[in-house]
């Protein structure tokens, strides 16, 4: 498959064998005690992980594996590279035993390489389950859109033993991860708040990379590919009676579906992608490209200077592709500076203690604003034009990236706030004054609102701000994110946001306390269009106030969100394995090994004395 030129190879080397490997990402094991060898993996989080060993390892190895598979580590491996028989018997489905017999170091090197291309780069045919079933003429829910909304609300339909089919116009699963995503995208929210399954063997990574949320997606829609039905349209929801009647086009034929309760799972802030060209685009001598869907696979970044156009989620993604590609400098040009946070800020976030109001005290949230700041004043970033009376720009995003703040210490990124009024053949010109010399343009302006949709496809203008439209009918999708997006029970996770409100939905499904519950203290009709993520804050809120159901199902949401945290990442090893990685950041943007006093100061082991 093609990768990005200059990329680093994106798998790291548990070595335990007697030979010298050559290339990248390598740790060598010798003698030492399990519980050192948990540590120091575990502080090399950011790359999955491969084993190679002898037999004379063996039994060192099935140790260490019970050891990972006890905290469901990300270090746990992918692969075992067993050298001329070293034999295992650990019967795991999610390790792949590859033996080699008699080969040198070389060899084995290029197995592993061979490997890591194969298993960490996505098949999207997995995405595009056949169904020959007929569709269901009826049915109790009916979810519209097989995203990553969509595949979690079946799945926990299924559980909760209610009949339902999902219905996808598009001829594959996953929504924006399937149809926007890049190959080196991550998740922009810490991996503990954006689980899709509990796995027995391993978590995915911190910031999850776009084939692991893919495999997941995949297991999601395999579990209920029997209702599943893609290239299938909805074209209208009536409501009659009690029930509701779902018009679809399916190939060639028109067909309707009588169902109880309706999940409409698409997207809300994202819709097609925005579009520009700017004056004298012809004469640009170099590359133009957009930030999504892979359209920057087979660039070669080395020693080039790249304009990035934008400063949401998707731009400050393609900043960091591009530096760790081998970028000489990155641009990038905003209209205004969106908020980036590090890692380990919204790792904060949702490990912090929340009160009997599902809040974080406000000391907690001073203190973590404080490092957050000093991130800014030390880097030499811009900081965002709303700091400090708010966190963000209304509408933006918070995105999370460590390289941004080391990248500005180093001089190797630069933001620029104006717009391009054109283009020369060798860079564009910002505000009709301003010369930015390139050898790369990407186009990361973002996406056209796909709120309408919702209104159409229902023919309602108003929702409750609990994600109803109508009894047992929800909009369960991303909003319009405002202030409060951040301190709240969700943190910045739109799916946190899903988990809940799937409960709510299965709660009152098909109940005729649905009535009291609507009329609840504090639930109110909105624009559809105008949705906001401190609308569905605020009627969250008020069900934990009224229900005490509901309290403990946000309870148990939030209680097993930081077990998971701690149990993956406790303080103490984030924090060991943040600045290893805080350092080696500095080293590769550098391209030389940087001493600890050459590198932006690391702040954040003060944390452990609180």
């Amino acid at each position: 498959m093609n990768q990005t030129i200059g990329q680093r190879l994106n798998v790291r080397v548990a070595n335990f064998s007697n030979m010298d490997l050559p290339g990248e990402h390598l740790l060598k094991f010798d003698s030492e005690e399990i519980s050192t060898i948990v540590d120091k993996l575990r502080k090399y989080t950011d790359l999955p992980y491969v084993f190679v060993a002898e037999k004379e390892k063996a039994g060192t190895i099935t140790e260490l594996l019970s050891a990972l598979k006890a905290i469901r580590s990300a270090c746990y491996p992918y692969a075992l590279f067993s050298i001329d028989g070293g034999e295992l018997d650990v019967g795991d489905p999610d390790l792949d035993i590859v033996k080699i017999h008699g080969a040198d170091p070389k060899t084995v090197r290029e197995r592993i390489d061979a490997y890591a291309l194969s298993k960490f780069n996505y098949d999207g045919n997995k995405l595009r389950l056949a169904n020959s079933d007929p569709l269901p003429t009826k049915i109790d829910v009916a979810i519209i859109g097989a995203g990553i909304t969509g595949l979690y609300a079946a799945n926990r339909l299924l559980e909760a033993g209610i009949s339902f089919c999902i219905l996808e116009k598009s001829g594959a699963v996953g929504g924006i991860w399937s149809q926007y995503a890049n190959r080196t995208s991550r998740v922009n929210s810490s991996e503990c708040a954006y689980r899709l399954l509990e796995k027995k063997t391993r978590s995915n990574r911190d910031h999850s990379g776009t084939w692991e949320i893919l495999e997941d997606v995949a297991q999601l829609a395999q579990n209920v590919s029997r209702r599943l039905f893609l290239e299938t349209e909805v074209a209208g929801i009536e409501a009659t009676g009690n029930r509701y009647q779902i018009q679809l086009k399916r190939g060639d034929n028109a067909v309707a579906l009588e169902c109880k309760g309706v999940i409409l799972a698409i997207n809300d802030r994202v819709g097609t992608p925005r579009e520009v060209k700017w004056q004298n685009q012809s004469a640009f001598q170099g590359k133009i490209v957009t930030g999504i869907s892979n359209h920057t696979e087979g660039i070669d970044w080395r020693n080039k200077n790249v304009v990035i156009i934008g400063m949401g989620a998707f731009a400050v993604e393609n900043t960091r592709t591009a530096l760790e590609g081998g970028a000489r400098h990155v641009t990038v040009v905003c209209r205004r500076h969106g908020t980036i946070c590090p890692k380990i800020i919204d790792y904060l976030n949702f490990i912090t203690p929340y009160d009997e109001a599902f809040k974080h005290d406000k000391k907690s949230n001073l203190l973590n604003m404080m490092y957050w700041k000093k991130m800014y004043e030390l880097s030499g970033a811009t900081q965002p034009e709303c700091w400090m009376g708010k966190i963000k720009h209304a509408g933006h995003t918070i995105s999370v990236s460590d390289i941004w703040f080391v990248g500005h210490y180093l001089k190797k990124i630069e933001t620029i706030s104006g717009e391009i009024s054109g283009m020369t053949e060798n860079g564009v010109i910002v505000d009709g004054r301003h010369p930015i010399q390139a050898d790369i343009v990407v186009n990361s302006i973002g996406f056209e609102r796909n709120a309408s949709v919702a209104r159409e496809l229902s023919g309602c203008r108003e929702i409750y701000n609990n994600n109803y439209i109508a009894k047992d009918f929800m909009y369960l999708a991303d909003a319009f994110i405002d202030d409060d997006a951040f301190n709240s029970l969700f943190g910045s996770s739109v799916l946190e946001m899903v988990k809940f409100y799937i409960e709510v939905f299965i709660m009152f499904f098909d109940n005729p306390a649905y009535d009291d519950m609507i009329a609840t203290e504090g639930i109110e009709k909105i624009p559809i269009e105008g949705r906001k993520w401190s609308n569905y804050i605020k009627s969250a809120m008020a069900l934990i106030g009224k229900y005490p159901n509901i309290r403990e199902i946000a309870r148990k949401q939030v209680t097993r969100r930081t077990k998971n945290f701690l149990e993956a990442h406790d303080m103490e090893t984030y924090i060991a394995a943040n600045k290893r990685e805080w350092r080696d950041t500095h080293s590769m943007l550098a391209g030389k090994p940087m001493r600890e006093e050459e590198c932006m100061p690391y702040v954040f082991e003060k944390l452990l004395k609180r």
